[in-house]
């Protein structure tokens, strides 16, 4: 293999098989799933191109029809162009959304869409991106790499198959919901990745890996816990939730284990901070200063990896995931957005589920001096002052899950 370029199309796959076609490897899915007759689904395809010379992709797409020998077939679906064309630059990766709806002879049940590609290149390349792959994340508190920006760094695991075809189901039930106006139909292709990225991703390696050493030290648990501990307070305030003590206390102790979680690993350290030293680099960010670089630039990756690691923690405990991957991905995106610009961010989002995977791991992150048994009464009288919140009928599950929390810790 020529120079090894990053895997992107996995931040937004889950782990698992992909289809290649003549150097370019895809992977997609319906959103949503399944619809009601006279309603519009996505497929959205990921591609992504092998070789290290451009692609011309000519996707020929077949929709399922009806009928026998002696009658017309009708389709069973409808697209607005079954003929699309794609120009890849040497490693891109894209997006390719093709709108999808029902025709008036659709019949319930799974329908395959068959996406037909052919590929041609000026010149004979080789690849840059792997056959299949698995991710350095490996399988301790967080299942998947995806939706994290983690991918380019440790990598996914996927396998792939060289096909002629593929084949994506939509799902068809219900009574018909026609749209009131008829649906617009167009594809759109979104390039996600091109060569020029992995300039960016090189010189944060680069640095990371001539400061290794000074870097750790700087981020040992007390200095690192200090910093969360000012920050989150901070930006929870700008974001119109001002933490109680045991809340400050609890919060950086959270994302203080996240980050240890990364920093223990040599192979999952890059997770943690090289998409941090990329967006440094990329907005001219003095990176001299460790603690500033994590504090300023770092604390929205930091977050979002701090969520997963919390619903992996509660689920690890109760042997059972509560809240399915989409949704845990949608609460840290909305939590670490609004801490990064100060938008109001609702209470519920303080508790759910950060306090409480960061009750759970309490004890895991030990301060010189800290009594654990005092920080564990700070964190209880500080959700017994948050009545409001826990009354609410859709904060019921995470009540009971939280309670079962603190009894656990108390014990």
């Amino acid at each position: 293999m020529a120079v090894s370029y990053p895997d992107v199309i996995g931040n937004y796959l889950k782990p698992g098989l992909r289809f290649e076609t003549g150097g370019l490897q895809y992977a997609g899915y319906f959103e949503p799933s399944g619809i009601a007759p006279g309603q519009v689904a996505h497929l959205y395809l990921f591609l992504q191109n092998t070789l290290n010379v451009p692609l011309a992709v000519n996707f020929q797409i077949e929709v399922p029809k009806a009928g026998g020998f002696l009658r017309s077939k009708h389709p069973l679906l409808e697209i607005k162009n079954p003929a699309l064309a794609v120009e890849l630059s040497q490693g891109e990766a894209g997006l390719l959304t093709v709108p999808v709806t029902t025709t008036s002879h659709t019949v319930p049940g799974k329908l395959p869409l068959t996406i037909v590609p052919k590929i041609t290149s000026k010149n004979r390349g080789k690849r840059v991106r792997p056959v299949q792959s698995t991710s350095n994340l490996g399988t301790g508190l967080i299942e998947s790499p995806m939706g994290l920006n983690l991918v380019s760094s440790l990598g996914a695991t996927y396998s792939e198959k060289s096909v002629k075809k593929a084949a994506f189901n939509l799902t068809v039930a219900g009574k018909p919901e026609p749209l009131q106006r008829a649906p617009k139909l167009e594809h759109s292709y979104e390039s996600i990745w091109i060569e020029k990225d992995l300039n960016l991703l090189n010189r944060a390696v680069q640095e990371l890996n001539e400061r290794q050493v000074k870097i750790k030290d700087d981020l040992n648990v007390e200095q690192l816990y200090v910093n969360m501990y000012g920050e989150a307070v901070g930006r929870f305030a700008d974001a119109g939730l001002p933490m109680r003590i045991g809340e400050a206390i609890v919060m950086a102790k959270m994302l203080t284990y996240s980050c240890h979680y990364f920093l223990s690993s040599p192979k999952r350290a890059n997770g943690l901070l090289v998409p941090i030293w990329e967006r440094a680099l990329d907005e001219r960010v003095d990176t001299t200063d460790t603690l500033h670089v994590i504090r300023s630039v770092g604390f929205h990756h930091i977050i979002r990896l701090a969520v997963a690691t919390s619903f992996s923690v509660i689920s690890k405990v109760f042997k059972r995931q509560y809240w399915p991957l989409d949704e845990r991905l949608a609460v840290g995106n909305h939590i670490a957005d609004h801490l990064e610009t100060g938008q109001s961010l609702d209470l519920e989002f303080l508790y759910l589920p950060l306090l409480m995977g960061g009750t759970q791991i309490a004890n895991k992150v030990r301060l010189q001096g800290e009594d654990i048994d005092h920080t564990l009464a700070l964190i209880k009288r500080a959700r017994e002052a948050r009545t409001r919140l826990f009354v609410d009928q859709d904060m019921e599950k995470a009540d009971k899950i939280y309670r079962r929390i603190l009894n656990r810790v108390a014990a």
